[in-house]
């Protein structure tokens, strides 16, 4: 967490550091990254950083807090939309898809899952954090009509849905298929995956 240095400098001041420091972690992970970078970026001195910062580790992690506490507050607001799911995962498609495509953004996230991925203790944070974001998202759906009833159950059905977005936007990107069509395949397996294959005799 940073020094309350930081928080006293004006918005414009933090954003700054903020942004520098989201160039040199999209561009190299963790282990990888100079607080040099990210000052001489910020057009900060060396000894202003350790005012607001323990260590490069402090700004990195309060910085990935804010990234996926942003995220969170995303997928929160598309249920203010509908209380259906699958009416949930087709809304939220286009926010996934722009992210997906963002080069800065997609280089980004798979540096942060690489540099959290030796933090033991980090990783623990980001499954509880991660499971009660599925959980707040789920108690706001109507799942009356949802056959499944355990909560590990309903989670797994929202990662699946998760994986299956995932899966078609990567595939538009490959087939180079546009953000419509993309979003029209991924109804398609909605469809299938609210309805079933089998046909009802």
């Amino acid at each position: 967490m940073p020094k309350e240095t930081f928080f006293n400098l004006d918005e414009d001041k933090r954003n700054k550091i903020i942004e520098a420091a989201k160039v040199e972690f999209t561009a190299n992970p963790l282990r990888k990254s100079r607080v040099s970078n990210i000052i001489k970026k910020a057009s900060i001195p060396r000894g202003s950083f350790y005012q607001y910062f323990d260590d490069l580790d402090d700004l990195y992690y309060y910085v990935i807090d804010d990234v996926f506490d942003n995220i969170y507050k995303a997928g929160n607001k598309f249920c203010d939309a509908t209380n259906d799911i699958f009416e949930f995962a087709q809304i939220s498609f286009e926010y996934d898809y722009n992210g997906f495509i963002n080069d800065m953004r997609h280089r980004f996230m798979m540096n942060v899952f690489k540099s959290i991925s030796s933090n033991e203790e980090y990783q623990a944070t980001f499954r509880k954090m991660r499971r009660d974001y599925i959980l707040g998202i789920l108690d706001k759906m109507d799942l009356s009509g949802i056959r499944l009833k355990k909560e590990d159950d309903l989670i797994k059905m929202y990662r699946m849905i998760q994986e299956l977005k995932r899966n078609v936007i990567h595939r538009a990107v490959v087939e180079d298929l546009s953000k419509e069509e993309a979003s029209k395949e991924f109804g398609w397996f909605l469809n299938i995956l609210k309805n079933g294959l089998l046909e009802v005799k």
